[in-house]
């Protein structure tokens, strides 16, 4: 029991100390773990604080840029206009100023003093300011007179009374040189701090980040905009960018220390708990396996004591190791010399001396030499009879160490049971006699040893009978001669030697058939000894079953080919069908598309087997909705009809499906899947979107016509309404009382006024009526090119006198808006429609009178290869990018809305554009916004072999 004590204490020291380290390396496993997890979140916190900086300062110069390109928009337009008055001032700062909150003023500055400001009414106190008397500000201008740059100035307090920024922009004389002896004055674009940092949204990162903006300005001197110096210094990423005269400088700091992600830290605790258990568990599990050994080698020791044959092991000596307590009991009065460390021989002595082994009684000595022999003249399976009647079997191995294990059976029953195994085979010759099936035996030289009753039941035709000796060939060559039919393998055969060595191969498929219908089928089989064993089996029946079988295997394959070819008129129909099908399994994966989609879409469909529905949806555009509802429709397993959406089959090619589909459930209502068909209708689509766009042009072009035929139609009604009642007009008022009651001066004053008035309202008709005429001609012409019906005559055209021609027909619009035209032409005939070719010129040269204030209009031409190439340049008011490209569709202007400044449908480039086109040429556009706009078409030139 001590022993036992012990050997449980230590056990449990030794499983205390290895679970006590296992969770030491755990403790410093999660330790390191969460060291690694906080670097990596300081590292996110800086990667995002970089992102923010970047995003920052994006902003900044954004809106900086945005108000520069105000400043430098009011000095262009100030150099075109250097007497500007402070009414058409205001006016050019409110058409350059977009919506900006953060600007507050804007100014022009001649020499260093305050000329004009927008808005007037708030700033007028400035004008007339001398800046010379400010001595920061004057630093400024010296250094802008000096170097005729752009000087972004600030932080610097406003005369408004806050911080905020000024940027200043040299005005030069309109095509003179740069410099000092050049610039008239320097225009100012004043914006405050505070919106101005509202507008770049700092406040966003106000609760992340420390944050300090400074400006240094090319005279050295540097400004906090936003922040502090200990922000500065604690600056974890700065990050400088340059303005015109000055560098801007973002420094920021994260407010808080970086925190690992609950998630992430709620992971490590759950991973090192888990490993932690799982190598405890482990650590169990290896203890349990010791303990468990050691129980086995105990049992072990016990099983040997209880098992039913003796054990004894002896040494090389032949001196006894270990034995068990059945090997001691077999020695009965003799177990006493049995003790570890005795001899064999002392051993056998002491039971021959008891007279214990029954059959060394006599030969005492020969039997005990016998029994301490080694090695294979001993013999194997050894038997010895003891004095009780028991007899024992030796059975004995040498150890690899040069000792002997020796197991001692009792085989008492095993000798009694040879007796009782007589009996057995005798019972097993009258089974096999009984057995219904034909049965022969042969040895290894082919003769008949044994055979049973049917076996010997002679057939119709058999001459005598069978005998035990009777070689295996002869049996054959009498089956032969009795047999109607012999099959081998299937095949009829009459050969001996082939079904010999068949039958003795074991590889015969051996039928034969006797007394008309009586099938037979034998079988072989080789025996331990080489012999053969062969069965007869009547399978009359079964032949019968089998025609049968084939009959109905006729009708099933008839049946089958009906079916395949509606299988393949289904496919055909498939194949040149503009659907596909498809089908999906219980998990919503593709198992079979058909070939249509190939064929519709231009992709594999093996592409497309195994892969989730989710796979077709995940980059869809413009159908989400669409795309719930087929989803919700499948997790509901429900069927589903011509729901259409969109998918990318194709990188370059977005297609719209349409697709039904049903559920499949099987005999127990459990769900399989889908099976549904599917369209490619992108045609379809693009014609429906083509339809509605068409609907919304001639919605547009009502909108317009509405408009545009309402306005001079308006003023015809209007003033031929005056001229109707021409008996209410004062001027016909003042006319009557004069010819009845003046002189002839007065009447004929007032005859005078009254006919200035009807001519006026005639004229006024004129005027709309022309217009209408115009536009109804532009309709006609757009209707003949789109009927194709618009007829060109090409023919030599002198290209300088018509140019000329149709300049000198506008220069009364030129007079009347005070522009200039100049021409810059090149003597060129063109091939091309003389009417045609002067509408494109009065097209594009009555849009840039339109569109032209001041300034002038350029006409050239050159010539350029085989094509005359025309200009109409003129300095309007520009086209915005983001029209440019549309003005040469119908109905489509520079500028959008019924409510605009110039009149128009929008006709008369569309048309310009389709009778270049129908004289083989060409036109194009380009504009500035607030510059002006160049017009440039081509015609092919006249050659004689035109």
């Amino acid at each position: 029991m001590p022993d036992k004590n012990r050997v449980k204490y230590m056990n449990l020291l030794i499983e205390g100390a290895s679970y006590a380290a296992i969770i030491g390396i755990c403790v410093l496993i999660y330790l390191g773990a969460i060291r690694t997890a906080s670097i990596e979140a300081t590292e996110e916190q800086t990667d995002l604080m970089y992102r923010d900086q970047s995003v920052i300062a994006t902003q900044i110069q954004q809106s900086v840029n945005k108000k520069l390109l105000f400043a430098r928009g009011l000095a262009g337009a100030l150099s075109l206009s250097p007497d500007i008055s402070a009414r058409e001032f205001s006016e050019l700062c409110t058409f350059i100023k977009t919506e900006d909150a953060s600007v507050v003023n804007m100014a022009l500055v001649q020499g260093t003093t305050i000329t004009h400001v927008h808005p007037y009414s708030d700033n007028s106190t400035f004008i007339g300011r001398d800046l010379a008397a400010l001595p920061e500000q004057y630093e400024v201008l010296q250094l802008i007179e000096r170097t005729g740059e752009t000087f972004v100035e600030g932080p610097t307090r406003l005369f408004q009374g806050y911080q905020g920024f000024i940027i200043r922009e040299p005005v030069f004389v309109r095509g003179g040189r740069q410099g000092a002896q050049g610039m008239i004055g320097v225009a100012s674009i004043v914006f405050a701090a505070d919106p101005f940092m509202e507008e770049i949204g700092l406040s966003r990162y106000a609760s992340l980040y420390d944050i300090a903006i400074e400006a240094e300005t090319a005279l050295g001197k540097q400004a906090l905009i936003v922040g502090d110096e200990t922000t500065q210094q604690n600056a974890k990423a700065v990050y400088e960018f340059p303005f015109p005269g000055s560098t801007w400088t973002v420094s920021m700091a994260p407010k808080e220390k970086a925190q690992i992600a609950p998630a992430k830290l709620s992971f490590i605790r759950l991973s090192a708990l888990i490993g932690g258990v799982l190598t405890l568990i482990f650590a169990r599990y290896l203890h349990s396996l010791r303990r468990r050994n050691w129980r086995i080698a105990t049992q072990l020791r016990t099983a040997l004591n209880v098992a039913p044959s003796g054990f004894v092991m002896f040494d090389k000596d032949d001196n006894l190791e270990l034995c068990n307590r059945r090997y001691r009991d077999l020695h009965g009065a003799a177990s006493d010399a049995i003790v570890t460390g005795a001899s064999l021989e002392s051993i056998l002595r002491a039971g021959l001396e008891v007279g214990l082994y029954t059959d060394a009684i006599g030969n005492e000595e020969e039997w005990l030499a016998r029994q301490l022999l080694r090695g294979p003249q001993k013999g194997s399976g050894f038997t010895v009879a003891l004095s009780d009647g028991t007899w024992m079997q030796l059975l004995e191995h040498q150890t690899p160490e040069g000792g002997r294990v020796a197991i001692l059976n009792d085989i008492t029953e095993v000798l009694c049971s040879r007796e009782r195994a007589t009996l057995a085979e005798q019972r097993l010759n009258d089974a096999i006699d009984a057995l219904p099936v034909g049965f022969w035996l042969f040895d290894s030289d082919d003769r008949l040893i044994m055979f049973n009753t049917v076996a010997g039941d002679r057939l119709d035709g058999m001459k005598r009978n069978l005998m035990v000796g009777r070689p295996l060939t002869d049996l054959i060559h009498r089956r032969l001669e009795i047999s109607d039919e012999v099959l081998l393998n299937g095949v009829r055969s009459g050969d001996e030697t082939e079904i010999l060595s068949a039958l003795t191969g074991e590889t015969s498929e051996l039928e034969v058939r006797y007394n008309g219908d009586r099938w037979f089928k034998y079988f072989t089989r080789r025996t331990s000894e080489g012999g053969l064993v062969m069965f007869r089996v009547e399978i009359s029946d079964l032949r019968r079953h089998q025609r049968e079988l084939e009959t109905s295997n006729c009708e099933l394959r008839a049946a089958l080919r009906k079916r395949d070819e509606a299988e393949a008129r289904l496919q055909d129909v498939a194949d040149l069908s503009a659907e596909w099908f498809w089908e999906q399994d219980a998990d919503m994966r593709m198992t079979y598309v058909s070939e249509g989609f190939a064929r519709m879409i231009g992709v594999d469909p093996a592409d497309y087997i195994g892969k989730p529905r989710s796979y077709f949806v995940k980059s869809a555009h413009g159908s989400e909705d669409t795309l719930q509802k087929l989803v919700a429709k499948m997790q509901a397993h429900e069927p589903f009809l011509d729901i259409v959406y969109s998918y990318h089959f194709l990188p370059d090619r977005l297609s719209w499906i349409r697709i039904s589909g049903k559920p499949r459930f099987d005999e127990q209502g459990v769900f399989t899947g889908y099976i549904g068909i599917a369209e490619d209708v992108t045609k379809f689509y693009a014609a429906l979107r083509e339809a509605e766009q068409a609907d919304e042009s001639k919605t547009q072009f009502l909108n317009v016509i509405s408009h545009e035929l309402r306005t001079p139609l308006s003023a015809v009604l209007g003033f031929n309404s005056f001229v109707a009642n021409f008996e209410k007009l004062p001027s016909y008022a003042a006319l009557r009382t004069a010819l009845s009651e003046g002189g002839d001066e007065s009447i004929s004053t007032a005859l005078k006024g009254f006919e200035a008035d009807i001519a006026r309202f005639t004229t006024r008709i004129q005027a709309s009526g022309t217009q209408l005429k115009a536009l109804i001609d532009d309709m006609l012409d757009i209707a003949r090119i789109e009927a194709n019906t618009m007829r060109v005559n090409h023919d030599k055209v002198n290209s300088t006198r018509i140019v000329e021609s149709v300049v000198d027909q506008m220069h009364a619009l030129a007079e009347e808006k005070g522009l200039s035209i100049t021409l810059d032409l090149v003597g060129a005939d063109i091939r091309a429609d003389e009417i045609r070719f002067r509408q494109i010129l009065t097209n594009l040269l009555g849009n840039a009178f339109k569109f032209t204030d001041a300034g002038e209009i350029t006409v050239r031409s050159r010539v350029q290869g085989d094509m005359a190439i025309f200009e109409i340049r003129d300095t309007g008011v520009g086209i915005a990018e983001d029209r440019i490209g549309i003005i040469f569709d119908r109905f489509a202007q520079a500028a959008s809305g019924t409510n605009r400044k110039n009149p128009g449908v929008g006709l008369g480039l569309a048309i310009c554009k389709d009778l270049v086109a129908l004289q083989d040429g060409w036109i194009k556009a380009e504009s500035e916004l607030g510059v002006g706009s160049t017009m440039t078409f081509a015609l092919p030139l006249w050659c004689d072999a035109n």
